[in-house]
């Protein structure tokens, strides 16, 4: 339909409630109040139960924050029971429409991590790019002091409760910590769980066994090829919103008697991932 955007920032994948007002592809007008199943600073993927079409507008309010925008159908991206899912372009919501701060990808090269944490002062909500020894500060003790624009001081941030009010650092735990093994990048022994997405093999969840600013290890029992462009999901969080990074297999190793295989994971520079997607829809970031 159109080559894909540069991504501007990253994507949460977090149902927030909204309100679409317009008319369908019928002409019909509607007021939907349905949810968002991954936001961006500019767009969204949301779910409706109407028909939509291609660069038609609407309205949307986002019921957190109260804002409202127009925006434009960018096009279909599949469905669930529930409705159809549209990729929208946010035109004039400013830059806290979703009452997330989301940082430039162009810090994203340091991360090790990328997490949705709140401010336990002010509750003001960001995507914070982690280095690997914040991840590895915040998987022990459960928070991270970091200055707050908001309150412009220091203050603890926490991965924000999921539905229901449990936090979600109850199932992140560091189970493993030895010394820095000296390389380019400093690579921790963390055991984390990972979300891995890949376009033919769907989701696997596993378990890292080391942590760096480029990448990370894991082993899994799937044939994972070399070169695979895939996106992940470190640390993940069921229910939880999560953010996936685009990234690559790099490395593998067969064990002759064993059908588990290690991995090795590089993270892709956003621009490149872009160039290397192809041909698709575009949800705006």
């Amino acid at each position: 339909m159109g080559t894909e955007n540069v991504r501007s920032s990253d994507r949460v994948y977090v149902e927030l409630p909204i309100i679409l007002t317009g008319t369908d592809a019928a002409g019909r007008e509607f007021v939907e109040e349905t949810k968002t199943l991954v936001v961006g600073r500019r767009g969204a993927k949301i779910r409706s139960r109407h028909a939509l079409v291609p660069q038609q507008r609407l309205r949307i309010r986002c019921l957190k924050t109260g804002r409202v925008s127009d925006l434009r159908v960018a096009g279909p991206v599949g469905g669930d029971e529930e409705g159809s899912h549209y990729g929208v372009e946010l035109l004039n919501a400013g830059t806290d429409f979703w009452g997330i701060s989301f940082p430039l990808l162009t810090s994203a090269g340091r991360a090790a991590s990328r997490m949705l944490l709140e401010c336990t002062r002010c509750h003001s909500q960001e995507v914070v790019h982690l280095d690997v020894f914040e991840l590895e500060v915040l998987l022990a003790n459960e928070c991270l002091m970091r200055s707050c624009r908001q309150c412009k001081n220091s203050s603890l941030w926490i991965p924000p409760a999921l539905e229901g009010g449990e936090s979600a650092m109850s199932d992140l735990a560091a189970t493993s910590r030895h010394p820095i093994h000296e390389r380019k990048d400093p690579r921790i022994s963390l055991r984390v769980d990972v979300c891995i997405r890949h376009p033919v093999y769907g989701d696997e969840v596993v378990v890292t066994e080391n942590v760096s600013r480029g990448g990370f290890r894991f082993r899994s029992s799937r044939d994972y090829p070399i070169a695979s462009l895939i996106e992940a999901a470190l640390p993940y969080v069921p229910g939880a919103a999560n953010i996936f990074a685009p990234a690559r297999i790099v490395y593998r190793e067969d064990h002759p008697t064993q059908a588990m295989r290690a991995y090795g994971v590089a993270y892709v520079p956003t621009q490149m991932a872009s160039s290397l997607t192809g041909m698709r829809i575009s949800i705006p970031g």
